[in-house]
């Protein structure tokens, strides 16, 4: 009841955010558009033409216009009957018109002269060379999504069919995170990552909470569209929920799999058991008349819950360690620290219990796991026959708990995530040529990340984080190598509502169809992220010897005292007594209330003329505006780096208005054209620019690893400031005391630049579509995109290149000195351009948009549907994807002061793909035992693609600048490496995908000549099938008994060489898992080792 009413809460909650009423753009739904004519091929004017839908009762009528057009748009999905009557001529009704999310059926109807009352009738092509639209798209049908094998029943794997996709998420050259996710028109993005809400991974790469497959009618992905089309310049992905009809239909199911009928991975130890991969997933659908022809209702339920994983073993600091660090300690009169014991017995579930000291010591059978509940409800009402209204609501609430660093289940991570989508859609035919479609939706995702066990309190242990809200309790993050972690993820989050209404209207004149309109989105952001508030210590076995006195017992004598026992050299030991001294080696905290509420307002308005020149000939030409409003807290809590303030901040709303500039000059031309060379030929062009609304985890939590501050809220200025305090020299816990005071330290920064701007793309191509029969398409073209002010970051106080300590000025006492210990400051920091004005601030994260990129590729797709119970697709892509960065969040350069080196091929660039679906019903092959021998369906689902760029780095300061983004230097080619499978000593398997002996570490103080992402991974290959019968139990009534067969020939898939930015692990170049693993979804994630899934339905 709560969920329900929190649901309620959040739709009308955003809706009072929206202050102006609203238009827009990008429909969901599909248009049936033609000309009629008379025998001899002139245009018939003022001939009625009725539409009707043959599932529903859906009534539109209208009359051509002088040039004897017609068109019906925003139709919902499905299958209509169109009739065609003038006075002395005979009506004609097509039959079976399929109407697809953003196509439009071309539909042109010729009438003979006959006799008063005479009807010819006829069926409809199951695929037609759509020769009006200009825009690409790819429409997975509701059979195809229904039956073909998708792992983990999850529908952003249908975005592999399209085609100009590839394996790293990319649609025709754009970045991962720039596809624009709706569902019935409605945004489905999560906009601080600008990625799909729904189905979206948490602590494993399983999603969170799922649209059910049952509840989806079609699937389209639309690119290189017309001006209706915005937010983001990849592809406009849209889900179609089902609708209720004249009939009752639905489905009672249960889908389950286990690791009884799972092959092995072949990276476990032979002897290792495979372990637990169980995923179930059950509910049902409804659909149906409330009113026949009138008023219909649809709705579907399914909980899905997984368990992952094996027995884990994790090493604690039981009471046989905890003995052997006291013996250690107590031999140099050493004291045991009362605050370090307390934290030891309250935060590891072992801690000085009994145990061997041994690693590995404690075993734990407790698998991750996840759950979630999912709800989907749509009415549907046919007002009359000018207007129809619809409404959905969509919820889905669930809970995934996963290894996220630490074997102590205690510490794994805890992901709680709440998805609610809703929309209203009203559509008005007010004239005969004058439409309307208004809709208007709500979109919440809300996760929250944990540690699994979060109530402990820290300061009352001893240990003064300052942490005092019971909201901010938990353990913070100790690391004592080999123990395991505790407090691996601080409270971390957000709650993203976005409020969303459109409006586009349609008019008809002679040989033109305009549509204008627009869209305002409004978001609100609930930012939970409180990196490090708990702090984050560690405890290396060097810190008591360099605290210890220099006399007596001292540092020498504790490091190399070997009198107790061979435990005493042992760095387990020395580490662990380092902790109950209460000694610590290096550690970081933030201060500072880092909670903000953040808010993004954006507007788009269009117009666009779809124009038939010729009955051979369309063009589409329109304009649009966007304008994306600067991300903006209602508090004053956000601040930018400015040097010429005093400070060196500027705060927004005292000092800067915004964070950055407004822009209002956002105008994007669009430019298509559809040449229909024959009734089976057509060519199509098309050409436009796209703005790119920009994610928000690139202002608010971008972590590159130079030491910079996380984001702009977390800058020590304004009326909340936060200042995150390090210490990397030796430092004493004592009961009470800041372990870590702020006095003398040193601060990185998070700025934006003062001439940000929205990115954009150009998009352009030319293809052709041929019909090679009623049942059978093909298409082939060129497809291009280029990218300008796509978002980056870099560091503009990077220090110098520098290998040795050089002699520099005393920042106190103004004579020549060396740098630390005699100058007290780094050479590093003192070379940092603002060093002298700012002296502690370190890197200056700054987020721009100075990126570029550009694509071109070749892609090629045959469809059919209906083809002697053959419906299928397959597409091919040859494409080349060139950038000097690929995303944001975490992404640097090796240089921040020449971005132009990082030209090269893009983390996403794979040059061949393949990929597409079979659905096929097999015919009865006997009369005889019809239950046996009819119906039969094989099912196929097949993804290849070759491999992703590899850019390898070294974790070490080489350059001396600061980054720890050097990169190593290639040698020689790894093209000869031993690639066969391999076992090390403990028996887990490797195969080594790069020789180390390739690379090379460049000379200290340099940068590597080597280009960024040179070489390539192993590619991907997995060939999914599914065999199912139905059996007819009454008139409507049948069961469906499924097997779904995931990776057939049990390929394996390998991921990308782990280590590949650790030039020093032993792992480095070696790939040691595979894909789906490494995703975060062992056994479940698409391409893992041979699995079986078992189903049954009941469908009516």
């Amino acid at each position: 009841m709560r969920s329900f009413q929190k649901s309620i809460y959040s739709f009308f909650i955003v809706l009072a955010l929206m202050l102006t009423p609203l238009l827009t753009a990008q429909t969901f739904r599909g248009g049936i558009a033609g000309t009629v004519q008379d025998s001899s091929g002139a245009a018939i004017p003022n001939a009625r033409v009725s539409l009707t839908g043959t599932e529903t009762g859906f009534k539109r009528e209208m009359v051509t216009t002088g040039s004897g057009d017609y068109s019906f748009q925003d139709l919902p999905l499905g299958d209509y009957s169109v009739e065609v009557n003038l006075a002395g001529f005979a009506s004609r009704k097509v039959d079976h018109v399929i109407v697809r999310p953003g196509q439009v059926y071309a539909l042109d109807i010729k009438l003979g002269i006959a006799a008063e009352n005479t009807q010819v009738e006829v069926n409809a092509d199951a695929i037609a060379v759509d020769t009006l639209s200009t825009t690409n798209t790819s429409v997975v049908p509701e059979k195809a999504v229904s039956n073909i094998p998708l792992n983990g029943r999850d529908f952003t794997q249908l975005i592999k069919i399209t085609p100009g996709y590839n394996g790293a998420g990319s649609v025709n050259g754009a970045r991962t995170n720039q596809n624009n996710w709706q569902i019935d028109g409605v945004d489905n993005n999560d906009i601080f990552h600008n990625s799909q809400g729904s189905n979206q991974g948490g602590v494993s790469g399983v999603a969170g909470v799922t649209l059910p497959i049952e509840a989806i009618d079609q699937f389209s992905v639309q690119s290189q569209g017309n001006a209706e089309v915005g937010r983001n310049g990849g592809g406009q992905i849209n889900m179609v929920v089902k609708s209720g009809t004249n009939n009752f239909h639905g489905s009672a199911y249960y889908y389950f799999r286990n690791e009884f009928f799972a092959a092995k991975s072949a990276f476990l130890a032979p002897t290792a058991r495979t372990p637990k991969i169980r995923n179930n997933q059950w509910g049902g659908s409804l659909g149906g008349p409330i009113i026949h022809d009138k008023l219909f209702f649809f709705i579907n339920y399914e909980r899905q819950k997984y368990i992952i994983g094996a027995q884990s073993a994790a090493t604690e600091p039981t009471d046989q360690w905890v003995n052997k660090a006291k013996t250690l300690l107590a031999a140099h009169n050493v004291p045991v620290s009362q605050t370090s014991m307390n934290l030891l017995t309250a935060l590891w579930p072992y801690g000085n219990k009994p145990g061997a000291a041994t690693t590995n010591n404690i075993l734990d059978p407790r698998p991750q796991n996840g759950y979630s509940d999912n709800v989907v409800g749509k009415i549907d009402w046919n007002i009359n026959s000018k207007q129809t209204l619809s409404a959905r609501a969509f919820i889905g609430s669930g809970r995934q708990l996963g290894n996220a660093g630490t074997n102590i289940y205690e510490y794994y991570q805890l992901a709680p995530t709440h998805v609610h989508n809703y929309a209203v859609t009203h559509n008005w035919m007010i004239t005969n040529h004058l439409s309307n479609q208004a809709l208007a939706g709500v979109n919440y995702f809300g996760q929250t990340f944990n540690d699994n066990v979060h109530n402990q309190n820290i300061p009352a242990l001893g240990l003064n984080t300052g942490v005092t809200s019971p909201s901010l309790y938990g353990a913070p993050t100790i690391t004592m190598n080999p123990f395991d972690q505790v407090g691996v993820t601080p409270p971390l989050g957000r709650q993203d509502y976005t409020g969303h209404v459109t409006d586009t209207a349609t008019y008809v004149y002679g040989k033109h169809q305009f549509r204008f309109g627009g869209e305002f989105r409004r978001n609100y952001v609930n930012l939970l992220y409180q990196r490090n508030i708990r702090g984050n210590f560690t405890f290396n076995g060097q810190a008591t010897a360099a605290l210890l006195p220099a006399t007596g017992t001292g540092p020498t004598a504790y490091a190399n005292d070997a009198s107790q026992d061979s435990g005493a050299k042992d760095y387990t030991v020395r580490t662990l007594a380092d902790f109950l001294a209460g000694y610590g080696s290096s550690g970081s905290i933030a201060r500072g209330q880092l909670q903000r509420d953040l808010y993004v307002n954006q507007w788009d308005i269009f117009a666009q003329d779809q124009y038939q020149v010729t009955s051979n000939l369309t063009l589409n030409y329109g304009i649009r505006w966007d304008y994306s409003g600067p991300v903006y807290a209602t508090n004053g809590s956000l601040s930018n780096f400015n040097p010429n303030s005093a400070s060196g901040y500027s705060v927004v709303g005292a000092d800067i208005a915004t964070l950055y500039p407004r822009r209002y000059t956002n105008v994007s031309p669009r430019f298509g054209f559809s040449q229909k060379v024959t009734d089976k030929f057509v060519v199509r062009g098309t050409y436009g620019l796209y703005f790119d609304l920009p994610n928000l985890n690139g202002f608010f939590d971008n972590r590159p690893g130079n030491g910079a501050s996380a984001g702009v809220q977390a800058n020590n200025a304004g009326p909340n400031p936060v200042f995150t305090v390090s210490k990397s020299s030796p430092y004493q816990i004592i009961t009470g005391v800041d372990p870590l005071p702020s006095s003398g330290a040193t601060f990185g920064v998070s700025s934006v630049s003062s001439g940000f701007k929205n990115a954009y793309i150009q998009n352009f191509n030319l293809n052709t579509e041929y019909q090679l029969s009623r049942n059978t398409v093909v298409q082939l073209g060129y497809v291009g995109s280029v990218g300008r002010h796509l978002f980056n970051l870099r560091d503009i106080n990077q220090g110098a290149l520098s290998s040795t300590p050089n002699t520099i000025v005393s920042p106190t006492t103004g004579q020549p000195c060396t740098p630390t210990p005699t100058c007290g400051v780094s050479y590093l920091q003192y070379s940092r351009p603002y060093f002298s004005k700012f002296p502690t601030l370190t890197a200056i994260n700054q987020y721009e948009s100075s990126a570029g990129s550009n694509y071109s590729s070749l892609q090629a797709m045959v469809r059919t549907s209906g083809f002697h119970g053959l419906t299928a697709q397959a597409a091919y892509t040859y494409g080349h994807a060139l950038d000097n960065v690929s995303g944001t969040r975490g992404f640097a350069p090796q240089d921040s002061r020449n971005l132009a080196a990082e030209y090269g091929n893009a983390d996403f660039d794979i040059r061949h793909t393949f990929n597409g679906y079979i659905v096929y019903e097999v015919p009865s092959f006997s009369s005889h035992f019809q239950r046996l021998t009819q119906g039969w369906e094989v099912n196929s689902f097949m993804t290849f693609y070759t491999g992703k760029p590899v850019n390898p780095k070294t974790s070490a300061n080489n350059s001396g600048v600061g980054e720890f983004q050097d990169r190593v230097t290639k040698v020689s080619d790894s093209s000869s490496v031993n690639r066969s499978f391999q076992r090390n000593s403990s028996g887990t398997g490797f195969v080594q995908w790069f020789a180390p002996s390739s690379y090379a570490l460049p000379t200290a103080g340099t940068f590597s000549s080597t280009q960024r992402n040179s070489v390539y991974g192993p590619g991907f290959a997995t060939v999914d099938a599914s065999l199912i019968k139905n059996t007819t139990l009454h008139e409507n009534v049948k069961l469906q008994l499924r097997a779904e067969m995931f990776n057939i020939f049990n390929r394996l898939n390998l991921a990308t060489p782990s280590s590949m930015g650790n030039y020093n692990s032993a792992n480095f170049g070696r790939s040691t898992t595979t894909v789906g693993d490494n995703a975060g979804a062992p056994g479940l994630g698409s391409g893992e080792p041979f699995n079986v899934q078992f189903a049954g339905k009941i469908i009516f």
